[in-house]
């Protein structure tokens, strides 16, 4: 009997003393016109309400599976006077994220303090919250990612105007989400941009959490590189990101814009399409006609007696670049036969041809 009674008197002081005075702790979760659902942040507030004198103090929170949760701001410790009474109040604020549907618990809470008693002694006690029992409903139909969000929004910047690259430039893109009262790892992935006729370097996500004083926003950053394979210009369709609005309970979304991508070498070498500009229209206006003069000159010559088309001949002979070069290279080579024939060919002049007769046969031309 003795061995039992020394026993449980061992057990007896290891455990924590309930303290004599008031001590009490609650967990209190921010009313809300709606039922949360699944993935909507929650705002939980752990208060403690203590009529001692607190020399150290710890707090324990049950870990859950129910629920993803943060601390939005240090712990708040101060006196009140509650009923004309000195009280120490201390405040925990959290964001709670519920995980799946139904009735969902967190907690329970435990305080353990070292308070002065009445005695001015030290006393070691644990205060205990009961667990906090939410209602959570489902997150409304919707196909692909579910983000729910006070709010969402969508910034694009471009490093340069992608639709008239230089020949070989990229240009970087760069999409970022900002969603308040959400985690970073609630953000949706990265859309995947893969075209045939795109050459795309995709950067790592970036992920941040910024606690305001409006609650935690959770950003995430998208950065692709892209260069066009040709000159053709192509387009990236849109991207729509919806997400269940919490102020509102609905369905929103914002949306990726379009993005145009391609060389600007490509529209110099294009017919104009679309209204013509002043200069264009000269420009039409002297192709048409040169067109045209290109026709009559060839149906002359087809058609035209066989000194007319010795003439043409004649005069495309003298005017053509490929004539010129050839009697440069015969004067090099000092052929002066080749270089007679061609002086033939372009009509050249009289004195020039009897230049060449006496150089060849020592007598002027007939």
């Amino acid at each position: 009997m003795v061995r039992v009674a020394i026993w449980l008197m061992a057990v007896w002081l290891a455990l924590p003393v309930w303290a004599e005075g008031n001590l009490t702790l609650t967990i209190l979760a921010e009313p809300s016109a709606h039922r949360p659902v699944v993935g909507e942040m929650i705002n939980v507030t752990i208060r403690a309400v203590y009529d001692r004198k607190i020399a150290n103090e710890k707090l324990e929170i049950d870990p859950t599976d129910a629920f993803d949760w943060i601390q939005t701001r240090p712990d708040d410790w101060r006196e009140e006077r509650i009923d004309g009474l000195p009280w120490i109040v201390m405040e925990r604020h959290l964001a709670l994220w519920p995980k799946r549907s139904g009735p969902l618990q967190f907690g329970p809470v435990r305080h353990h303090l070292t308070i002065i008693d009445q005695r001015s002694q030290r006393q070691d006690v644990v205060v205990q919250a009961k667990p906090l029992t939410v209602s959570v409903g489902e997150f409304p139909a919707l196909r692909g990612w579910h983000l729910a969000a006070a709010d969402l929004q969508l910034t694009d910047e471009l490093s340069t105007d992608a639709a008239h690259l230089a020949d070989g430039e990229q240009v970087v893109r760069t999409v970022r989400l900002r969603a308040k009262g959400a985690l970073p790892e609630h953000l949706p992935p990265r859309p995947v941009v893969s075209e045939n006729w795109l050459i795309t370097f995709a950067a790592p996500v970036e992920r941040t959490l910024t606690l305001t004083a409006e609650g935690p926003v959770a950003e995430a950053v998208w950065t692709w590189q892209f260069r066009p394979h040709t000159g053709e210009p192509g387009m990236l369709e849109p991207v729509k990101i919806p997400y269940f609005n919490t102020v509102n309970h609905q369905i929103e979304t914002v949306e990726i814009p379009p993005l145009f991508i391609g060389y600007a070498s490509f529209y110099t070498g294009q017919v104009p399409r679309g209204r013509i500009e002043a200069g264009q229209v000269w420009l039409l206006v002297g192709a048409m006609m040169a067109g045209l003069i290109g026709g009559l000159l060839l149906a002359v010559t087809r058609y035209a007696p066989q000194t007319t088309r010795q003439a043409m001949r004649r005069f495309r002979a003298r005017w053509s670049p490929w004539s010129w070069w050839a009697m440069w290279r015969a004067r090099q080579r000092g052929d002066l036969l080749a270089l007679r024939r061609l002086a033939e060919e372009v009509g050249a002049s009289r004195e020039r041809r009897d230049r060449l007769d006496r150089a060849i046969y020592g007598r002027p031309s007939k």
